[in-house]
């Protein structure tokens, strides 16, 4: 028997059926689209980390820090991360840049208005560098140049946080605002002092604005006078519209330049432990983002800075991990939507057991007229090829469905958050071929026993039943 004819024959045979054919299928696509759904979900989540490490550098950046006291670094002038051992990371072999990361969180003041959020030291060469590649775009305004003061760049979601409902966030652009940080003692003894002549902190009362509120309580009642507030007077002079940073993943931050915040970051509370002792941070960067030409680059760099005395990371050392991960949540996600295709499974045992009992005489026929049990099997197994093709069109067609509904409806909560919408969903083109042919396999496993039994029925016997 031609292929033609077997075909033509299989379906046929189905239409005969149609609503029990309709019915299997249905169970096949419920079991491709729940799997496809979830896996979709879960390569999503993947290209989104792993896009967010390409637009933040992260795949060609080393990351370093000092080596603690236990880590028997080399104690010289060479073991502190200042301006002279950047610039010398700055020089290595494949390294293109170097700038030292540095935010305090404070309570940023616009009018009436007030939000905790994080001024973050941003070189103007490396926000530029962001704006050129189209990982960060500039929404209103303009960045500041190099060595300019009191100018401040906002993130729109930072801006979405001070402005009503509706208010487009460009309409900051322009505004004087004032940063509020608490200050303790300690730290270089060459630094500027605040509200000195030429420096960039001014006022040392706590301004009527924050009369009554509860940062004004706590700070009277701190004892010793561990903190005192000082502000920072900005100007917002650009918004931008980007991807978070090293620091701040969220991606609400203001940037200023590094030399603007880096007299005020040794003297200022960064967190619990450093309001309890009373200690600033001291000389040096606690971090300094060290970018490569590219990604072959980074093992030598990170190399040459561990000689230098520091620790180097980069994600390059996690990657493998990471990968590991997603491929165990993906085989997670498959896993549970393949239960349903087991279901799925079983529909079409029973489908095609009860068309070999339905059709026995006419099995016995084929066998007389010179059909062999390989044709019969045949005919059963392109049966189920069928249903298994029709269910994983439709399971494909069915979990793009759920899947865009689940994204829409994440993303609707995010936006009445205020948060930045993400695209949870992919259908790569291995996914909808894979997803086609897993229906396609199950469906012949499945149909293998019911053929096996049609193949091996005795025509004399069938033939008794006309």
């Amino acid at each position: 028997m031609i292929f033609r004819d077997q075909f033509q024959y299989a379906v046929s045979n189905l239409a005969k059926t149609r609503l029990r054919t309709i019915l299997t299928a249905a169970g096949v696509s419920i079991g491709i689209g729940a799997m496809t759904s979830m896996v979709s979900v879960g390569v999503g989540t993947q290209r989104n980390v792993m896009q967010a490490f390409n637009e933040e550098n992260l795949l060609t950046s080393v990351t370093v820090r000092p080596r603690g006291r236990s880590e028997d670094a080399v104690q010289d002038s060479l073991s502190v991360l200042n301006a002279e051992t950047m610039e010398a990371m700055r020089k290595l072999p494949g390294a293109r840049d170097a700038y030292p990361v540095l935010a305090v969180p404070g309570l940023l003041l616009v009018g009436d208005t007030q939000q905790f959020l994080s001024l973050e030291g941003m070189p103007a060469r490396v926000l530029q560098e962001q704006i050129e590649r189209e990982k960060v775009s500039l929404l209103a305004g303009r960045i500041y140049d190099r060595g300019e003061t009191g100018g401040m760049v906002i993130s729109t979601r930072a801006a979405r946080r001070l402005l009503p409902e509706g208010v487009e966030p460009d309409t900051l652009v322009g505004q004087k605002v004032s940063f509020m940080v608490a200050r303790l003692p300690g730290g270089s003894a060459d630094a500027e002092e605040p509200g000195s002549e030429g420096s960039l902190l001014e006022g040392m009362d706590l301004p009527s604005v924050l009369s009554g509120l509860p940062i004004e309580r706590f700070l009277q009642r701190m004892p010793f006078g561990i903190v005192q507030p000082v502000r920072l007077e900005l100007t917002i002079i650009g918004v931008v519209d980007g991807a978070g940073t090293l620091t701040d993943f969220l991606g609400i931050s203001l940037y200023v330049p590094v030399d603007m915040i880096e007299p005020l970051y040794a003297r200022t509370f960064r967190n619990l432990e450093s309001i309890l002792t009373g200690e600033a941070a001291g000389e040096g960067y606690p971090l300094v983002q060290v970018l490569t030409d590219d990604i072959l680059a980074v093992r030598e760099v990170q190399e040459s800075i561990v000689e230098m005395g520091f620790r180097a990371d980069s994600i390059l050392d996690q990657m493998d991990e990471i990968r590991l991960g997603f491929l165990f949540m993906n085989t997670f996600l498959a896993t549970v939507g393949g239960i349903s295709l087991l279901v799925a499974a079983m529909m079409i045992i029973n489908t095609l057991i009860m068309a070999v009992l339905e059709r026995t005489r006419e099995i016995g026929l084929l066998k007389a007229m010179g059909a062999t049990d390989l044709d019969v099997m045949r005919l059963f197994l392109s049966e189920a090829g069928i249903i298994g093709l029709l269910g994983g069109v439709g399971g494909l067609l069915l979990g793009w469905v759920v899947a865009r509904i689940t994204n829409m409806i994440a993303n609707y909560q995010f936006m009445k958050m205020g948060e930045m919408q993400v695209d949870f969903v992919a259908f790569p083109p291995w996914l909808i071929a894979g997803g086609l042919a897993f229906a396609l396999l199950v469906s012949l496993a499945a149909g293998f026993y019911p053929a096996r039994r049609a193949a091996r029925v005795d025509p004399v016997v069938a033939l008794r039943y006309f």
